[in-house]
């Protein structure tokens, strides 16, 4: 499993004028605890931070937090981020053991052709996640996925992974990780969006007679004000006056 050292400044002062300033100065404020220890109020570089992240492991990357000289084993626990930009705000680190068991949600990685998706069949995976529980150091960076024997039909679930002996799978067995369904014809798809109460786009020749009824319906309109003038500009004349 990936292991990334990462330095970290402890944080004189908390709140959010602190964690602004943290983040304007390029550092992700942050907090780490675990085993006992009081919660410790950290900040780390964004970008070393950023690159920890995107390695294979990716939030299960073991770091090294190296705070005041001394170092501390840290996996990240959660983040947060902007919800508009994605930027990081916060990230908060809980301490571990080496030889400790932990959990941590894994990717799965399918691979291989599954028959049924030439046949026409839809490929569909509900999950991409999977619980999983193993010695820190021993986390799987992600789960693979064989879907070359799957015909039309076909599922794999939890219980049909061949799961190493270095960690155990904790999500249910019954979850569907993938499956190949029968392709949906055309009347099933209406009555799908029917029922999902989805609008088809209206053809040209129904744009144009709905534009023509608008036409007829605003010249209609015109022809009942009298001095020609619609309701909106009498309006408009009005809020001028006053």
């Amino acid at each position: 499993m990936a292991e990334v050292k990462l330095q970290a400044k402890k944080r004189e002062e908390t709140g959010k004028g602190s964690a602004r300033r943290s983040r304007a100065e390029g550092n992700v404020p942050g907090v780490v605890y675990g085993h006992g220890m009081d919660p410790l109020a950290i900040e780390v570089s964004r970008r070393e931070f950023v690159t920890a992240l995107h390695t294979d492991a990716g939030m299960n990357v073991l770091l090294d937090l190296e705070i005041d000289g001394t170092t501390t084993l840290a996996l990240t626990k959660e983040l947060q981020r902007d919800p508009v930009r994605g930027t990081l705000l916060h990230a908060d680190f809980i301490q571990i053991n080496r030889d400790e068991e932990v959990e941590v949600e894994v990717h799965i990685v399918i691979h291989g052709d599954a028959p049924g998706v030439g046949e026409g069949g839809v490929l569909e995976q509900p999950t991409n996640m999977v619980l999983v529980r193993s010695k820190a150091t021993e986390v799987p960076t992600e789960i693979d996925v064989d879907i070359s024997g799957l015909a039309i039909g076909d599922s794999l679930k939890i219980s049909d992974l061949s799961t190493s002996g270095s960690y155990e799978v904790l999500t249910d067995e019954d979850t569907v990780l993938v499956a190949i369904s029968q392709p949906v014809s055309e009347e099933e798809l209406e009555a799908l969006e029917a029922d999902a109460g989805v609008v088809h786009e209206d053809t040209d020749e129904e744009v144009a007679e709905a534009a023509e009824a608008a036409d007829a319906a605003e010249a209609a309109d015109g022809d009942s004000d009298g001095d020609g003038k619609s309701g909106s500009d009498d309006a408009s004349s009005g809020g001028d006056e006053s």
